[in-house]
């Protein structure tokens, strides 16, 4: 049985400048938390966002994961090897 995945935001395509804008979160968070600040750019408590900060890791070495092993079954590549903590 094949499963069919479902993506409920495909209304949108993800381009260089979507991406660019989630990087520029993530660099805005970066410099509150680095400043002492963070309480001026969310309401998140600390464990909170330390939560969602782990499974954005997680979902983007997840992603990354398969694009290489997908990239590495179609040009016959070794798959790339990682280590984990």
């Amino acid at each position: 049985m094949m499963l069919q995945a479902h993506y409920p935001n495909r209304d949108f395509l993800l381009t260089d400048a979507g991406l660019e804008a989630v990087v520029e979160v993530f660099d805005d968070l970066h410099d509150a938390a680095s400043e002492g600040q963070l309480q001026e750019l969310t309401a998140l408590d600390n464990r909170e966002l330390l939560g969602w900060l782990r499974e954005l890791v997680f979902t983007a070495q997840e992603t990354i994961s398969e694009i290489e092993s997908r990239t590495a079954r179609t040009t016959r590549q070794e798959p790339v090897l990682r280590l984990v903590k």
